[in-house]
């Protein structure tokens, strides 16, 4: 269970191209001491079991190893109190990879911090730079390298259809942080917000941004990637809120509600159109029925049908999609001879190689 302390912009010099972060966390102040208790306090009477709940207070929104020295030490000085309590598990903040040195970790490791998620976006030096980074993929290198040194667990947050980037980048920046190996990622696909650079890039027609597709279809293959390599995703897609609307503070880009189970459907799409190689199957009519985990039917089916239709006019398979609670999630199975034969989600990832 995340509790969201945000500290939009608080100790961060730079303005990349994408980033406004009032408009995306919300807020306008920074946290106090009483707000923090608040939040933590608002927060735990709606958690539904706090016996078996671990719970992370997490500083989100700016980077956080920026701030000035006495107001990172107050704020986590509040937290590693509400840990001593037992009133959360864990201490997780948000910074940059250049704001990460040996000093910081020291001070880190003292107030009890357990995750630090790095804003990477890229591995690809030329991104970085068009973006405005302010950092080098070096720089995320040695970053995670004192992060992990110091026991304290690692998050890599990665962004779509940034300035200079395409899908060959962006599988070359999923290749490196697997080489990594961080705890966890989160993938975001770039949107164009009001009052950024970014922004004015849009209008001036020196920036066009990724289409839903693109993004989807290149998220898909980079989850597909981390999930050979173990490394889990929290976050895919950013988090629906009242101004990531478009007509509102979001102009343009690859924005969905939905961006992450829409590419968990198109994982499936992959999946099914190796399982139809691997097997060769399909009857004389071209039909043939699939069957999932129920929780599982609407990602296997796609968006209004995607996948189904999808096979229909690419394969010339009519697909039948079909729940069943015996199998385990990610699973695909058919019939044979009475028998269901399953193909698990691990013997894809296994088996899956990316050509492109």
């Amino acid at each position: 269970m995340i509790i969201p302390i945000f500290v939009p912009h608080m100790g961060c010099p730079h303005t990349c191209v994408f980033c406004n972060q009032r408009k995306i966390a919300g807020s306008f102040m920074g946290p106090t001491a009483e707000s923090v208790k608040a939040m933590v306090s608002t927060y735990r009477e709606t958690f539904p079991d706090l016996e078996n709940a671990y719970i992370e207070l997490a500083f989100y929104g700016g980077s956080f190893t920026g701030i000035r020295d006495d107001i990172q030490e107050n704020l986590l000085s509040i937290a590693l109190k509400l840990k001593q309590k037992h009133l959360i598990d864990g201490i997780r903040l948000s910074t940059r990879p250049d704001y990460i040195n040996p000093e910081v970790m020291n001070r880190l490791v003292g107030f009890g911090v357990t995750t630090v998620e790095l804003g990477v976006q890229s591995m690809d030096d030329e991104v970085l730079a068009a973006s405005q980074r302010g950092h080098t993929a070096g720089q995320v290198e040695e970053a995670v390298g004192l992060i992990k040194k110091s026991g304290i667990k690692v998050g890599i947050q990665l962004m779509l259809g940034l300035p200079k980037d395409n899908r060959e980048k962006a599988l070359y920046s999923t290749r490196r942080v697997i080489e990594l190996n961080p705890d966890f990622v989160r993938i975001y696909p770039t949107v164009v917000i009001r009052e950024t650079s970014l922004a004015s890039l849009y209008f001036q027609g020196l920036f066009k941004p990724w289409t839903l597709e693109t993004a989807i279809d290149t998220c898909a293959i980079m989850a597909i990637l981390f999930a050979q390599a173990d490394i889990p995703i929290i976050r895919m897609g950013l988090q629906a809120t009242d101004n990531l609307l478009f007509g509102k503070d979001l102009i343009a880009g690859p924005y969905h509600p939905a961006f992450g189970e829409l590419v968990k459907s198109r994982i499936f799409r992959h999946q099914i159109e190796f399982f139809l190689n691997e097997y060769k199957l399909g009857n004389e009519e071209n039909e043939l029925t699939l069957y999932c985990h129920p929780k599982e039917l609407s990602q296997l089916k796609g968006q209004k049908n995607e996948n189904i239709t999808y096979f229909q006019n690419n394969c010339n398979i009519k697909l039948s999609m079909v729940p069943d609670n015996n199998l385990k999630q990610g699973s695909i199975a058919f019939m044979e001879n009475c028998v269901t034969k399953e193909f698990s989600r691990r013997e894809f990832l296994d088996k899956y190689r990316i050509t492109y």
